[in-house]
């Protein structure tokens, strides 16, 4: 096989472009044989085998510097440069990442995880190089989708007023910039994405920038081509885009799925000096038939219903899954009730909203910050807007929380999916500082669920009762019911609920962690311990009744899936004193491993808390 022959970009530089297209179809046998077993971004990474063979064959890495954004396409790349071997490790402890490291390869540039930030990057890159002399390359893939977030914008507004060397290749698997009419049009972008033409463009831009007194002559050329150029597109009825009047060159747009052509145009490109953007169709799931029919549920792999107002099934469910339907019953009797989310409406669990009730729901894209202040302007006219999204991207909208949210005490529900530690994406992806970052507005309540029946009930709350922003945090994960723990038995009235009682020591529970705090105080009481069990329920506001029941207790453990500076067991102990001890994730990026590895890698299995708590010199009750 081909593909058994490349370790480094280096070794493409040979092959025909008839074995460069067989290695791409056997790059996708690989991809869809290999992440089948370990999970991961599947449809993504098989719409780009050939934009990724194009630019690895075309440009000179590591030397020309290669920026992924978001990063989950980034898998080929992986594949070309060296660990195509430890693709069984996929996602996994101790493996390979599922994007891009630094700390993995000298060739991936930049950590990446989070949408959008690629061209903040490379303009920093491009400009930093400028000082130095450096005539290297600055490439980066953004997906259309990464084109809604505002970041994007920030960064091509610099890049085109300091015309920044930036290539900027836009993978279009969705979104349409620009549209060509007519075979005439079709003939004078062939014409301009000729070998001719790009020679020709080089040539004026090299001696340009080597003999600065031609510039007049060089700047009369430059812009007699560029009017002739918008004459012609005048008579095809082609106008021009966003990009060109930037001053951004604009090529495209290409089949993305074309070796020969993309091959073409990015040796045309190389050494332009100038902004460039190249735009690139593809097609998400290329040549699997699963997934080009279905490029979302292929998107990321792992090895509703309509539900009347009222109580909800929610044995062995997700956490998103109870979310989803509680959103859907509140909506048949809650006619203020509207739904946002950027860019993960099938994530958050909001599909069935969203076919039943498109009239209150927003897909907003990957633009958190615009979520929250949209959110605002709704709640100004009376609705009442839940915004569901993913712990780690909230993060991205901070001062918008501050700002807009906490200062006018707005009523706003905010459901943070993902939060704790989440398997499988690494540091970029951990939901570990939403108690954090939350706990600081003054204003903001802040509520985590311990079972799937509790987040019904804390939904139903916030929408129903509630006054001023809300925020609900739960895992990635089954959300279990637990023997002998009724939520229903205890009103949401901000106290937390003191679940069993016994002996000296008592386990405080955050959130879903409460199974553990359940499963310690069982396996304890074996042993002849007696060990108290509280569900705090309410993160912030703390009621006063809390600090009364901890300074009952000789020993209290708090088990918090959060980060421990400035967490609630931090907060807890500042105020009942040292006997508090907080069992939380240390001050540290948790890297790949599933939900049970992390929980371990952070002392939160029962294991390790038993073993915490006997050295803590527990005696008999």
């Amino acid at each position: 096989m081909l593909l058994e022959r490349i370790s480094s970009p280096e070794d493409l530089k040979s092959l025909s472009l008839a074995e460069l297209n067989t290695l791409a179809t056997e790059i996708r046998s690989f991809l869809i044989d290999s992440v089948s077993k370990t999970g991961g971004h599947l449809a993504s990474n098989l719409g780009v085998v050939e934009l990724t063979l194009a630019i690895h064959r075309a440009f000179h890495l590591p030397e020309d510097t290669l920026i992924w954004d978001v990063g989950h396409q980034c898998y080929v790349h992986k594949i070309l440069t060296g660990r195509r071997e430890k693709f069984s490790t996929l996602r996994q402890k101790g493996g390979l990442k599922g994007f891009p490291d630094p700390k993995e390869s000298f060739y991936d540039a930049v950590h990446a995880g989070h949408s959008s930030t690629s061209l903040s990057i490379a303009a920093g890159i491009a400009r930093a190089k400028r000082l130095q002399g450096d005539h290297s390359e600055t490439i980066v893939v953004i997906g259309d989708g990464a084109f809604t977030a505002g970041l994007v914008y920030e960064a091509l507004n610099q890049i085109a007023y300091e015309s920044l060397p930036v290539i900027i290749i836009l993978n279009d698997n969705g979104m349409s910039i620009s549209e060509n009419v007519g075979g005439i049009a079709s003939y004078f972008d062939k014409l301009f994405q000729s070998s001719a033409y790009f020679r020709a463009k080089k040539l004026l831009e090299d001696v340009k920038r080597r003999w600065r007194w031609t510039g007049f002559f060089v700047g009369i050329l430059y812009h007699t081509k560029e009017w002739i150029k918008r004459q012609l597109w005048r008579i095809v009825g082609r106008k021009r885009n966003f990009f060109e009047d930037l001053n951004i060159c604009y090529y495209g747009p290409l089949d993305g799925h074309n070796l020969k052509g993309l091959l073409k145009t990015f040796e045309g490109i190389k050494g332009l000096d100038k902004p460039v953007l190249v735009h690139v169709r593809t097609i998400k799931g290329k040549d699997y038939q699963p997934s080009e029919e279905n490029p979302e549920r292929y998107h990321g792999i792992s090895a509703p219903k309509v539900c009347a107002p009222g109580e909800i099934p929610t044995e062995g469910r997700s956490f998103s899954e109870i979310f989803g339907d509680t959103m859907v019953s509140l909506a048949a009797c809650e006619p203020r009730l509207f739904a946002i989310t950027a860019a993960m409406e099938s994530g958050t669990g909001l599909s069935e909203f969203a076919s039943l009730y498109p009239e209150r729901f927003a897909d907003v894209g990957i633009a958190e910050q615009h979520a929250v202040t949209f959110a605002f302007g709704l709640a100004l006219r009376g609705f009442i807007p839940v915004v569901a999204i993913y712990s780690t991207f909230l993060q991205r909208a901070f001062d918008q929380l501050v700002h807009d949210i906490g200062i006018s005490r707005a009523h706003v529900v905010f459901a943070l999916d993902r939060a704790g530690l989440v398997p499988g994406d690494g540091e970029t992806h951990q939901g570990i500082f939403d108690i954090a970052y939350l706990s600081m507005i003054p204003g903001m309540m802040v509520m985590a669920p311990a079972t799937g029946r509790e987040l019904q009930m804390m939904v139903e709350y916030a929408v129903r009762e509630a006054r001023g922003p809300v925020a609900i945090r739960y895992p990635k994960a089954i959300a279990h019911e637990w023997d002998g723990y009724e939520p229903a038995k205890y009103p949401l009235d901000g106290k937390p609920v003191l679940c069993r009682e016994g002996g000296e020591v008592l386990l405080v529970g955050v959130g879903a962690l409460l199974g553990e705090a359940f499963e310690v105080a069982d396996a304890l009481a074996k042993e002849g311990y007696g060990v108290s069990v509280l569900n705090l329920r309410y993160i912030k506001p703390i009621h006063t009744i809390t600090y009364e029941i901890l300074s009952r207790y000789k020993r209290v453990y708090v088990l918090e899936e959060g980060i421990v500076r400035g967490g609630i067991g931090e907060h807890l102990r500042a105020v009942v004193g040292e006997k508090v001890e907080v069992l939380a994730v240390a001050d540290h990026y948790p890297e790949v491993g599933t939900r049970e590895e992390l929980l371990k890698e952070e002392g939160l299995t029962r294991e390790e808390i038993i073993a915490i708590i006997k050295r803590g010199e527990l005696k008999n009750s």
